[in-house]
């Protein structure tokens, strides 16, 4: 397993900055991932904790999983969710954390799929799959420009390769991402 350490002035500023330079993002972006306040919720890719911190007091009698290979980014995000009881932190990549199949009624992804190494990103996209239970959806916010990111339909293919349908998406801009894929796929029965 190979862990991420950043550089501690990455840390420093997503962990600690990003919150209040981007928490409108976070914010809009957990807002659009319908809940009803049962669901078990996977957030891939976690990082700090930005998106998971908007999601958990959403979900009064569900569950939030955050996973990340970076432990410092973890261990931040575990301190901004250490109020809520029904939430927890994993490190270590997707495939290796033997999570039961079908554990998942949501799966949010944002601005981290495609820094998974293109040779994993088809090992990782059928794990998130296999994680979600039939009706179950993934929402998606990436990046798609060729600087930092994939083309839009790069990850249509991975996603639809995993066994996902997708049911909506938006290309757009957002602050500071810069031309962005917003997506919702669903594992069917």
């Amino acid at each position: 397993m190979d862990f991420i350490n950043p550089p501690y002035a990455f840390v420093l500023i997503d962990g600690v900055l990003a919150p209040r330079l981007f928490g409108a993002i976070y914010r809009r972006f957990a807002a659009s991932i319908e809940l009803e306040g049962d669901e078990d919720v996977l957030d891939f890719g976690c990082g700090s904790g930005g998106v998971a911190e908007r999601l958990a007091p959403r979900l009064r009698t569900g569950s939030l999983t955050c996973v990340d290979i970076s432990p410092p980014m973890l261990r931040i995000a575990a301190r901004r969710l250490s109020k809520f009881d029904h939430a927890r932190c994993l490190v270590g990549r997707i495939e290796d954390l033997e999570l039961p199949e079908d554990s998942f009624d949501r799966i949010a992804i944002h601005n981290a799929l495609h820094d998974v190494s293109e040779a994993q990103r088809p090992v990782t996209a059928a794990a998130l799959s296999r994680l979600l239970r039939p009706g179950g959806m993934l929402h998606l916010r990436e990046p798609t420009k060729p600087s930092h990111g994939m083309p839009a339909g790069a990850y249509r293919a991975l996603l639809s390769t995993a066994g996902l349908t997708e049911v909506r998406s938006s290309e757009g801009k957002v602050f500071a991402l810069g031309p962005v894929l917003d997506a919702v796929f669903m594992r069917s029965g």
